[in-house]
C-alpha cells in the first residue's frame, strides 16, 4: 500500500521554483564581461555552459545553431504574447521553449521562451549564443557595477550600500522592460533602459525636437543586433537629472528608426544601478558614493555524517562530488558511492520520501554516503542537470556516472542500491 501512494504522487514538476525563489533572502554577485561595449554574462542553459549579451530592452533569444547545443525541441514554440521583438527591429525566425536557463542561483526559469533570430553575423563575432532580455530578471533586484564589472542579483531588497535617497519610481512595459524618467534641459522624457545601446540618450525624432528644436540625420543605428553606424549628429544636453543626481553635459543624439526613446550604458559610466522590477523602484548613485561592499552569504556550513541524510550546496557538491567547471565529462571524486536527493519543501513525495531515505542511510552506513539537495536554494545544479521534476535522485558508483531516477519509489531505489552501488 505505501508503496502505491509513493507512485501514485511519485513526481511534482519544477515551473514552481520561480515563484519559490522570491521567499528566499539571498545576494549573488557574478563577474561580466565587456566587448564593443556589450554586456556579455555566462548562462546555463538545458546543462549547457554559453555567453549571452544582456539586452534589458530585448527579448531571449539565440542563434539558431545554438537549438541543437542546447537539446532544444524545435517543435515545441515559445509562449510569447507577441511574434517579433517589440522595441527593435530585429529579424527572427520563430521561437522556442527553452527546458531550464539559469544565471546562477537567483535567477532561474523553466519552460523560457525564446526566439530564434535569423542571420546575425555581429552576434557570431562577440563569441554569444543570443540575447538575455529582462524577462528572467523580473523577480530579483539587478545592480549592475561597471567599474568591477560585477552583476548583483539580490533577492528581496536592493544592495545595503545603494541608498534610499538615490531612489525614484520606474514603470515597466511588456516584456519586463525597464522605462525611467529622465529630465533634459528641463524636459522630462521617459526612456527604455537599453543595454544593447552604447550611448547615453538615443532618442527618437519626436522627443529629439523637444530639446533641440530641430532634428537631423541618425546618429546611431542600434535597431538591430549589428555593429552600430555612427555621424556626428548629436547635441550636447547641459543638465540631466536621473534618479535625483544632476549629470551635466551629456551627449544626447538622435534615431530615426527607433521606435522608443533609450537610455544606454553610457549611464553605466556615470554610476551603480539597481533595478527592482518587484516594487518599481530604480537606484543610481555615484562610484564614490558609498563603500561598495558584496553581502553575499556564505551559505550553510556543511557537515557529513555517516548514518545521515546530510543537506549539501553547490560548493560542496563541487568540491566533492563533480565539478562541473572543471571538467565537461562527469568525473566523480568520491571513494564512496552517493545517494544525492533533489528535493524542495513544498513537495508533497520529496517529504513522503525524505524519512524512507533517512532509514536508507543508517541502513547503509559507511557504505554509501547520502546526500540533499534544496532544489529551490541550488538552482545552477538544477540547471545544470536538467532536473524539472522532483524528487529526483542521482545514484553514484565509485568512477561511474549517475543513475538518475525520478519520482518517490523507495523500493526501486534499494533495489539499485544494492544491485548497482553495492555490487
Amino acid at each position: 500500500m505505501k508503496s502505491k501512494i509513493f507512485m501514485s504522487l511519485a513526481i511534482v514538476l519544477l515551473p514552481l521554483l520561480t515563484f519559490a525563489q522570491s521567499k528566499n533572502t539571498a545576494t549573488e554577485v557574478r563577474d561580466y564581461r565587456e566587448t564593443d561595449g556589450k554586456i556579455i554574462i555566462e548562462m546555463v542553459v538545458n546543462g549547457e555552459r554559453a555567453d549571452f549579451v544582456l539586452d534589458l530592452s530585448g527579448h531571449n533569444a539565440i542563434l539558431p545553431e545554438y537549438a541543437e547545443k542546447f537539446h532544444i525541441d524545435t517543435a515545441s514554440k515559445g509562449d510569447f504574447r507577441y511574434d517579433t521583438f517589440l522595441y527593435k527591429k530585429v529579424p527572427t525566425a520563430g521561437s522556442v521553449s527553452i527546458g531550464t536557463m539559469a544565471f546562477g542561483n537567483n535567477v532561474f526559469g523553466n519552460n523560457v521562451s525564446a526566439f530564434v533570430l535569423e542571420e546575425q553575423p555581429y552576434l557570431r563575432k562577440l563569441g554569444v549564443a543570443g540575447i538575455i532580455g529582462g524577462a528572467l530578471f523580473q523577480n530579483v533586484v539587478l545592480t549592475i557595477d561597471s567599474k568591477r564589472k560585477k552583476i548583483t542579483t539580490s533577492v528581496p531588497y536592493r544592495p545595503s550600500y545603494m541608498k534610499l535617497d538615490h531612489r525614484a519610481d520606474m514603470s515597466t512595459l511588456p516584456g519586463s522592460v525597464a522605462t525611467f524618467l529622465v529630465t533634459l534641459d528641463g524636459i522630462a522624457l521617459s526612456l527604455v533602459f537599453d543595454t544593447w545601446n552604447n550611448g547615453m540618450f538615443t532618442l527618437t525624432p519626436a522627443d529629439y525636437t523637444k530639446i533641440n528644436g530641430t532634428t537631423g540625420s541618425s546618429a546611431e543605428l542600434f535597431n538591430s543586433y549589428a555593429e552600430a553606424v555612427t555621424t556626428n549628429d548629436t547635441k550636447l544636453a547641459k543638465k540631466c537629472t536621473f534618479v535625483k543626481n544632476d549629470l551635466p553635459g551629456v551627449l544626447v543624439s538622435e534615431n530615426k528608426d527607433l521606435p522608443c526613446s533609450v537610455l544606454g550604458t553610457g549611464i553605466l559610466n556615470e554610476g551603480i544601478i539597481s533595478i527592482d522590477f518587484q516594487k518599481q523602484k530604480v537606484y543610481f548613485q555615484s562610484f564614490d558614493l558609498a563603500e561598495v561592499k558584496d553581502e553575499v552569504q556564505s551559505g550553510m556550513e556543511v557537515t557529513v555524517e555517516a548514518g545521515k541524510l546530510n543537506s549539501i550546496t553547490r560548493d560542496y557538491f563541487l568540491e566533492h562530488v563533480y565539478d562541473y567547471r572543471a571538467d565537461k565529462e562527469f568525473v566523480f571524486k568520491g571513494d564512496k558511492p552517493v545517494v544525492i536527493d533533489f528535493w524542495a519543501t513544498w513537495c508533497g513525495p520529496c517529504m513522503r520520501l525524505i524519512p524512507e531515505l533517512e532509514k536508507m542511510a543508517e541502513k547503509y552506513k559507511d557504505k554509501v554516503i547520502f546526500l540533499k539537495v534544496n532544489a529551490d536554494q541550488e538552482k545552477e545544479l538544477c540547471s545544470i542537470f536538467n532536473v524539472v521534476a522532483l524528487p529526483t535522485l542521482f545514484f553514484i558508483p565509485v568512477g561511474g556516472k549517475p543513475i538518475i531516477e525520478t519520482g518517490a519509489l523507495p523500493e526501486k531505489y534499494e533495489k539499485i542500491i544494492q544491485e548497482q552501488l553495492l555490487k
